[in-house]
């Protein structure tokens, strides 16, 4: 477990809560500070609305009492204009206007006459040249529905002021069309009264943004279609970012803002939409108001700042006292350790120093009642240590004479096993060529060969008994006498008539039984007669199986090269099994010249090791058999061995081993 100064663990209880707190109260007062100016930018705002509100009051009020004067003359010059028109229909496109405009009392420079194809929307004979051929019917199709309404009803339709397109300035318009419907007259009016009062309420605009002097610039946008300043009578640029906001607020009927960054100023643009109803064409507005939020950024950075130094003067305050605290606590406290550790190193008559009147006062007297006590104590259990030690050498020396007997008995149990097993070199004259690859896992094995020659038939098994080491070695003995008095025994007997007399000599000698608990200890064979004459071989197996590798010669060539042929063994070992007494399967077969046979134990198959630490597994004996068919028996033996031993990697052996090969 790592440990901690006490230094650390105060640092650890107090700085984070306090600095938690810190953070939460500096966090706190950003936010609040943040929200004070939030909410008075947004007080502001909404008072230049009002105020703005009212002053479009105003002015719809005063244009109101202007039209009053100016409605009965407008209509009046209109009915004048559809006379003229029933008089001279065919030369209304062609007439002089500027005449009838003097007849009629108009003024060239304030008034004006448009006569406006209904069908098309064209404007096709008008006092004021710049409009001449113009479609009216472009201007909107909220004008376009107007007009064509106008156009249904009949009626002379007087306008109320609104703002002329083109000029910016505040006209009255009237519309009525003729008898036979063909054309509009329209008529425009400027007035100077209106002028006055539309320059008086730009003058009232500019007023508001000069009182608040984080006020940048206060505007009013009109028409949702094509919105234009009422201030500066344009409208805005196509790539200006505010234009998007501005018809936002137009479609969505609610407020809408951005923020940017215009040389180094932080402006903030809020569009505040304001419904009209003073105009038919214009029944919405609205309003722009430009904040400058560089001084609300700068006292939000200042109040930041003012946080961060009261947190980290707090901090290192804090932190300074905690360390002095520390020293006093601690500086005792080290001198106790210090004597404990001189006495760890085994030093049991060195004494913790006491002095002062406080609780590391307490703390060494106590320290020193103890020492004194496993002091005491140490003494009685090194007396005792050194006694068991001298008994515990004793014994040792006991167990490992008794495992040197032990061990020479199994070496001489080897020798005689050793013994009993045949040469390879005599085996040699009973076959044409033969190898024996027998490796035991502990000094006796389990596994043993057994070959005998009787007349012109040779007896070859390969028996794997239960377990290895001593156990098996004793199974192997029983084993190897039994096959020895069989075949002296019974002359002429077969195979699987061999493995039947084993079993019922082991199950007699072992005293084995179908009862639970009962001995279960037997034997695994292949076992084969050969007859060297007639080249017919006899197998028997029990749990082993034997490997029939067939010679090229007089066969159908293989593209996969020699052919491996698996004789299986019975399913029941040589001994007591849940499946009885039952006869083994004798196999009876011609053998060829060059043809190879294999038998052998578990104990290869079964080997861990490799990469993945598995068995080497039958298939790749197979195939190893296989394709090593071709070389010479030492060579396969060589091979066998060598491959096994890598195998392992770093395993132990699992089992015993043993294979035996035979050439014909």
């Amino acid at each position: 477990m790592k440990k901690t100064t006490i230094f650390k663990q105060l640092i650890l209880n107090v700085i984070i809560p306090v600095v938690t707190a810190l953070l939460i109260l500096g966090v706190l007062n950003y936010q609040n500070t943040r929200s004070i100016l939030q909410e008075a930018s947004e007080k502001k705002n909404q008072i230049i609305s009002d105020e703005i509100q009212n002053i479009m009051n105003f002015q719809d009020a005063s244009l109101n009492i202007i039209e009053e004067f100016l409605d009965k003359r407008v209509e009046e010059i209109s009915n004048s204009l559809i006379e003229i028109y029933k008089k001279e229909q065919n030369k209304i496109e062609t007439i002089d206007l500027r005449d009838v405009q003097l007849n009629l009392g108009m003024h060239p420079e304030m008034e004006d006459i448009y006569v406006i194809d209904s069908k098309t929307g064209v404007i096709v004979n008008t006092t004021f040249d710049k409009d001449l051929n113009k479609c009216v019917f472009d201007f909107g199709e909220g004008f376009k529905n107007f007009l064509l309404d106008m156009l249904s009803s009949k009626k002379f339709v007087s306008e109320r002021f609104s703002i002329e397109m083109s000029t910016k300035r505040i006209k009255k318009y009237t519309y009525q069309p003729t008898p036979d419907g063909r054309y509009i007259i329209e008529t425009g009016h400027y007035s100077i009264r209106a002028d006055r009062v539309q320059k008086l309420v730009k003058d009232r605009f500019s007023h508001i943004t000069k009182k608040d002097s984080s006020i940048s610039y206060v505007d009013l946008f009109i028409g949702a279609d094509e919105p234009f300043s009422f201030i500066s009578g344009y409208p805005l640029k196509k790539n200006d970012l505010r234009k998007k906001y501005l018809f936002d607020a137009f479609e969505l009927k609610k407020r809408t803002a951005l923020d940017v960054i215009e040389k180094e100023r932080h402006l903030h643009y809020e569009f505040i939409y304001m419904e009209r109803k003073n105009t038919l064409l214009y029944k919405s507005s609205v309003i722009s108001i430009v904040t400058d939020k560089t001084e609300d950024i700068r006292i939000l950075q200042i109040e930041l700042i003012k946080t961060l130094l009261i947190f980290g003067i707090t901090l290192f305050v804090v932190i300074l006292m905690i360390y002095n605290k520390t020293r006093t606590i601690t500086k005792p406290i080290k001198k106790l350790v210090n004597n404990v550790l001189r006495i760890t190193a085994g030093n049991f008559e060195e004494r913790a120093e006491v002095e002062g009147k406080n609780e590391i006062t307490t703390l060494s007297e106590k320290f020193n009642e103890m020492l004194a006590t496993i002091e005491g104590y140490y003494n009685v259990l090194e007396e005792k240590v050194r006694e068991r030690t001298a008994e515990v050498v004793k014994q040792k020396d006991q167990i490992e004479e008794q495992k040197k007997r032990i061990t020479d008995s199994i070496i001489y149990a080897k020798r005689i096993q050793d013994a009993i097993l045949p040469l390879e070199e005599n085996v040699n004259k009973y076959l044409k060529e033969i190898f024996i690859l027998y490796k035991p896992k502990e000094i006796v094995s389990g596994d043993f060969y057994w070959v005998v020659q009787l007349d012109d038939k040779v007896y070859i098994a390969a028996v794997d008994c239960t377990g290895h080491g001593v156990p098996g070695a004793f199974m192997s003995m029983l084993g190897f006498a039994f096959l020895n008095e069989i075949v002296n025994k019974y002359k002429n007997i077969s195979a699987n008539e061999i493995l039947f007399k084993l079993r019922e000599n082991i199950v007699t000698a072992l005293r084995q039984t179908d009862e639970i608990g009962g001995s279960k200890d037997g034997m695994d064979v292949a076992l084969c007669i050969i007859d060297t004459d007639k080249k017919i071989i006899q197998y028997a197996g029990a749990n082993n199986p034997l490997y029939h590798v067939a010679s090229p010669v007089g066969m159908i060539p293989s593209p996969h090269g020699p052919m491996l042929h698996e004789i299986k063994a019975d399913k029941m070992p040589i001994g007591i099994s849940r499946r009885g007494m039952n006869p083994f399967k004798n196999h009876e077969f011609q053998i060829n010249e060059g043809d190879l046979l294999y038998l052998f134990s578990d104990g290869y198959s079964d080997q861990f090791g490799g990469s993945e630490k598995w068995k080497f597994l039958s298939c790749n004996f197979k195939k190893m058999l296989i394709e090593n068919a071709h070389l010479p028996m030492s060579e396969q033996k060589i091979l066998l061995d060598n491959t096994i031993e890598n195998w392992k990697n770093g395993h132990e052996q699992t089992d015993d081993i043993l294979v035996i090969g035979i050439r014909f």
